[in-house]
């Protein structure tokens, strides 16, 4: 399966962030999203998925469980099922987050 990111639904969430499903499969799901500075990803946690999430670019304040830190362009982190983290656009940026099994809520 291939995916062009330009030919991907961009779904608007608030006036600071969007989200694209880039590819998803039966285990799998790969988003975008997108944030202008001070865009925030609430504090949550998924009960059925894991979460890897990349910076592609921008800077961002990530919280996942007791560790917050500023991560920017190349930086990574995990969220287990359970653990609370949330993300805060300290700059225009984009996140790509890896869910399994997928987000169905998201499709």
């Amino acid at each position: 399966m291939i995916s062009l990111n330009s030919e991907v639904q961009e779904k608007v969430l608030d006036e600071y962030v969007t989200r694209k499903v880039l590819l998803h499969q039966d285990s799998m799901m790969l988003v975008e999203f997108t944030f202008k500075k001070g865009g925030i990803g609430q504090p949550h946690s998924h009960e059925e998925h894991e979460q890897v999430g990349y910076i592609a670019e921008g800077v961002f304040e990530v919280t996942v469980g007791d560790q917050t830190k500023t991560l920017s362009r190349g930086d990574s982190y995990y969220a287990a099922k359970n653990e609370v983290h949330g993300v805060v656009a300290l700059e225009d940026g984009i996140i790509i987050d890896a869910f399994t099994p997928i987000r169905k809520d998201f499709l």
